[in-house]
């Protein structure tokens, strides 16, 4: 099988976020402190992620925060390389989507493996962060 050609791009474009934080500030919270918590629906018991203030089965509003901990298994991933104006000063990133017990999906970047490295099915574990201003985020990282 012939080896697909790298691509190398970098073309402005720019992303707009407006997320209400109101009633899912635990999530952020928790991070900061390292844990990784979603909601869960205390009506139907359908977990989400990203948390929802409304579940997206049966639409109501009453949930508990479950910690969803920090071990997971990679579906898929994508190696971007034509980045957003946001990320141009980064070289190319991974992107991947994790799968944690119970079938919680999860997208987030990988960080810490070459490209040539990665393989679905590989464990991962997720890691909370903080931006140069403080903001919380969180990472894959290999286990």
């Amino acid at each position: 099988m012939a080896e697909m050609p790298v691509l190398h791009s970098r073309r402005s474009l720019t992303l707009r976020f407006d997320i209400p934080i109101s009633k899912t500030h635990e999530f952020w919270n928790a991070l900061k402190e390292g844990r990784f918590v979603t909601t869960k629906c205390s009506k139907c018991g359908n977990v989400s992620f990203p948390p929802q203030a409304d579940c997206p089965k049966c639409m109501k509003n009453e949930f508990v925060w479950v910690n969803v901990g920090p071990e997971a298994t990679l579906l898929t991933f994508t190696q971007v390389q034509v980045a957003p104006a946001s990320f141009t000063s980064n070289d190319s990133y991974i992107i991947a989507i994790g799968e944690f017990p119970g079938s919680l999906k999860v997208l987030a970047w990988l960080e810490g493996v070459e490209p040539k490295k990665v393989k679905p099915g590989m464990k991962l574990r997720v890691e909370a962060r903080a931006s140069k201003e403080g903001n919380p985020y969180y990472v894959f990282l290999p286990n």
